[in-house]
């Protein structure tokens, strides 16, 4: 055995039968190391049984660090889902544990190795050994070899510039980069070290190393990603990056960055393109004016007007005043002549007068044989399911008990169809749903959220009052050419009422089906209101235009902590520079918003006191802060009392949301270790989107509309042979609790439906203060309700007797307060049918 001295953990075995369980040894020819890459290190290899040279990286995966192993692996995921031709390609990836002594220098020691094969998205931690000092775990990576990078290039490349070739290299740099990012990834490490030529002078972007996922659009099911460290550049100083190509946010740790900062590490490049450097010095003092003072020289941009204005847009400051890759595609770069072939096509297709190019353009897409040699190769992603087959029963289980509670509160099923055709009528959700291509040309939409067409048939239908229920899946747009996510949410919502009451009702439906779940005291209800949050917003001066970026960014890093936390409070030590630089707001503005953080975010019965000493001047923050105090006291109720937040910076979670909105979250992990939440609900007032519905020609006025969207696969647990307990037996009579006189008895009869929902009794009220007699009867009405429960102030207070009613049977009796529960229980068991139950 013979072990390199120029890279030691590289074995070059004379007799591979000597570890007939080594893939790598007896696949591999190993010819010369190529180098120190990020986390590991490549070698040139040959492939003994086709002849042709790879580049193998072995990285040695380490038990003791499983941080460390989670960024391991992730450059194995992002290289299996990189297919492009500009960028390095992807062959396999295994795993070898080799037994014996970890450090062996030249002849030294001996090992075994037993190597298993696996796709990206099957190896785990549990592969990297299970703390065996005698044991060593390796991940190789099989991929394209490429001969040279673009930084050898440059050295020789002041006599061979050429314009035509400079925006060759650079579109192709560019093309590259548009499908990285378009597989919701940003490279964070792009230079010209780790941009390689392949055998035929392609562009080849490689070294994914750093590579870090871009946060999956996905609404109401949002699935926070970690905050990461600092990773190992190729030099080993511990900055992401080099220094000259790094984007000012990733040095400055803005908390959050995009694929922007790969177009600032493209600028750079770009500027050597079409600047070649006779000497290193040269070179070093050139890019440091770039870089330091945002500075190019003045006779280059000259010489280079337009390369000019490109370079400073690329290397600007503010990360959203730069152009995205497809931007430059579309836009700056000078064609390629097959573009304007392409061009002519697309314009054929798009004429409505002649299909013919359209109907061939599809029956070539839905070729039979084009799609089996398609199927023969999938991609990697495509391959995951969102569920294992072991969580079927439990979703059931999840399912039957959401249904229960939303019966409990009389609703009714409101089926949505997970499939339609596309209409033409723009949403603000057009441009994310998924969208399908069928074999006869046309286009259909996957459900993308459930509320959007029951409002619609509640407008078509001009209903003034109803309760709904739908249990179904929604999807959203995967990342690159993988198959849609999918999610079961459960939809409740209120059509009519009262604004605070039905909207603690909603809460109330959440929080009965979530506690079934979770641990009562780890749950947390966030509130807001769209008027208090624009009254926020003018007390700290925020320009209007800005307004929604700046809600979107503070959601995006702030919201996902409890209000008044440590984690929460460190983060504005990292934000306060993206909210000068790049939003380009004032210090004084920051300060406010800052403050508003610390004052207006915590303990709702506290938070509404400061606010009301705050904004007493502003009228509608008055009233919004009015809704809030009686949608508080409507909770309490309930007992609803504990850990309620107010969070002015929190926005809502969909456009529709107006006045008080919320959303329900769980605390992960022990309070002392951490105070991030899990999104589990969100809800709130949908007046708008009701209003917008409605058909004008009726003259009736449209009513007031809540829900809440719960995100039920959440529920899963940790443990699939967990038990989350099947749902008790459902009865179908409903029991409408009414009053006579006392101002509504509102607070009462609040409490006696509570006590009904417990008993797994379906039962409602009306949602108003004081409803009429006959408010209540058209209630009843309205809704088939056939039993009325009667309470007085004076049955209350004097004999403590409550009256239930059956219409249909046209019997009524005074029942004791405390015995109505069982009494209803019996009564709904015999259909109201035995006369005994009357006497």
């Amino acid at each position: 055995k013979q072990i390199s001295s120029e890279c030691s953990i590289f074995w070059r075995a004379d007799n591979s039968s000597s570890r007939p369980n080594s893939r790598y040894l007896n696949d591999f020819e190993e010819l010369r190391s190529l180098g120190q890459g990020g986390f590991g290190r490549v070698a040139l290899c040959k492939n003994k049984l086709d002849g042709r040279q790879y580049a193998v990286k072995k990285i040695r995966l380490k038990d003791r660090s499983p941080q460390v192993n989670e960024k391991i692996l992730r450059e194995v995921a992002t290289l299996s889902r990189l297919q492009h031709q500009h960028v390095v390609r992807y062959y396999q990836a295994w795993v070898e544990t080799e037994y014996g002594q970890h450090n062996v220098v030249n002849t030294g020691g001996s090992r075994t190795a037993e190597s298993s094969m696996y796709s990206f998205d099957e190896i785990s931690l549990s592969d990297a050994g299970a703390g065996n000092k005698q044991e060593c775990t390796y991940l190789y990576i099989q991929m394209e070899y490429c001969p040279r990078t673009l930084r050898q290039d440059f050295e020789t490349y002041s006599s061979s510039f050429n314009v035509d070739h400079a925006w060759h290299l650079f579109r192709q740099i560019v093309e590259g980069l548009a499908h990285v990012h378009s597989q919701g990834i940003i490279h964070r490490d792009l230079t010209p070290s780790n941009i390689f030529f392949d055998v035929r002078n392609d562009i080849k972007i490689g070294d994914f190393g750093l590579a870090k996922f871009l946060k999956l659009e996905q609404l109401d099911h949002d699935q926070y990603i970690p905050t990461e460290g600092m990773g190992v550049s190729m030099d080993g100083t511990g900055q992401v990056g080099t220094y000259f190509y790094t984007a000012p946010e990733v040095e400055q740790k803005w908390p959050q960055i995009n694929e922007k900062v790969d177009m600032y590490s493209a600028g750079v490049i770009f500027f050597e393109l079409w600047h070649p450097f006779s000497t290193a010095m040269e070179r070093h003092l050139v890019l440091t004016d770039l870089k330091q003072k945002g500075e190019s020289p003045v006779s280059w941009s000259t010489q280079f007007p337009g390369q000019s204005n490109l370079l400073r847009r690329l290397l600007c400051p503010s990360p959203s005043e730069r152009p995205s890759a497809i931007e430059l595609l579309q836009n700056d770069l000078p064609p390629r002549m097959e573009d304007e072939w392409l061009n002519d096509v697309l314009r054929m297709i798009q004429t409505p007068e002649d299909t013919y190019v359209y109907d061939r353009v599809i029956s070539t897409i839905f070729n039979e044989d084009q799609l089996v040699a398609k199927m023969q190769c999938p991609h990697e992603s495509s391959k995951k399911s969102t569920y294992k087959n072991d969580n079927s029963e439990l979703l059931d289980s999840i399912i039957e008990v959401s249904k229960e509670v939303f019966k409990r509160h009389c609703a009714k099923r409101f089926q949505i169809s997970p499939l339609h055709t596309l209409d033409g009528k723009f949403t603000e959700n057009s441009g994310k749903t998924v969208k399908i291509l069928t074999q006869g040309g046309e286009m259909l939409e996957l459900c993308y959220e459930l509320r959007t067409p029951f409002v619609m048939s509640v407008a078509a239908n001009q209903l003034s009052s109803c309760k709904r229920y739908e249990i179904s899946w929604v999807h959203r747009r995967a990342v690159g050419h993988s198959t849609p996510y999918r999610f079961l949410q459960g939809d409740f919502d209120i059509i009519g009422g009262s604004s605070p009451i039905t909207h603690a009702e909603v809460i109330k439906v959440a929080l009965d089906l979530v506690r079934r779940f979770y641990n009562s005291k780890a749950i947390v209800i966030r509130l807001n209101h769209s008027k208090l949050a624009e009254a926020v917003c003018s007390w700290a001066g925020v320009p209007q235009e800005r307004r929604q970026n700046v809600a979107e960014f503070l959601s995006s890093t702030l919201v996902q902590y409890c209000p008044n936390k440590a984690d929460r409070k460190s983060q504005w030590s990292l934000i306060r520079g993206q909210l000068l630089q790049d939003l380009r707001l004032s210090e004084e503005v920051v300060e406010k918003l800052h403050k508003a953080d610390q004052r207006f975010c915590g303990s709702a019965d506290l938070v509404l006191a400061r606010l009301r000493g705050t904004l007493f001047y502003d009228k509608s923050a008055c009233k919004a802060l009015d809704d809030l105090s009686t949608f508080l006291k409507c909770l309490r109720v309930w007992s609803v009392e504990e850990h309620i937040a107010i969070d002015v910076l929190m926005p809502p979670s969909d456009y529709y949301y107006t006045d008080l909105f919320f959303q329900i979250y769980s605390k992960e992990g022990s309070p002392a270790s951490s105070s991030h939440e899990k999104l589990l609900a969100v809800g709130g007032r949908y007046d708008m989107l009701m209003e917008n519905a409605w058909d004008n020609t009726h003259k009736t006025k449209p009513p007031g509309a809540v829900g809440v969207s719960i995100a039920l696969e959440k529920f899963l647990p940790n443990n699939p042979s967990s038990d989350v307990g099947l749902p008790r037996i459902e009865n179908s009579i409903s029991v409408l609790v009414c009053s006579k006189g006392g101002g509504g008895l509102l607070n009462e009869r609040m409490e006696l439906v509570a006590e009904l929902w417990e008993a797994n009794i379906k039962a409602q009220f009306v949602p108003q203060e004081d409803p009429s007699l006959q408010e209540q009867y058209e209630y009843a009405s309205d809704h088939d309700i056939k039993c009325l429960v009667f309470i007085t102030e004076a049955g209350l207070s004097q004999t403590d007797l409550v009256k239930v009613r059956h219409l249909d049977a046209r019997k009524e009796k005074d029942v004791e307060k405390e015995e109505i529960v069982k009494f209803l229980s019996e009564a709904i068991s015999l259909q109201f049918k035995n006369p005994t139950i009357w006497s």
